[in-house]
């Protein structure tokens, strides 16, 4: 069983570690911008965008570190 997400870190690290089957870790450049604990799930905004900004939305479930949601605006 997966251990509990304790932290924003925790949680950045994560969405970070999905978002790269995505987004080439060597083209873009992954930057955090918010970290939001919401009850059980964690919510977690990173920029994508190589040219301008392009923001991922990333829910974890943080009792489980399953990724609940992903979209991008």
């Amino acid at each position: 069983m997966p251990a509990e997400v304790k932290s924003a870190e925790e949680a950045t690290e994560i969405a970070r570690s999905y978002l790269c089957k995505y987004f080439s870790p060597t083209l873009f450049t992954l930057r955090p911008i918010k970290v939001v604990r919401e009850g059980d799930v964690w919510l977690v905004e990173i920029d994508v965008g190589l040219f301008e900004t392009k923001i991922a939305q990333v829910k974890i479930d943080a009792n489980t570190e399953a990724i609940l949601e992903y979209v991008t605006r």
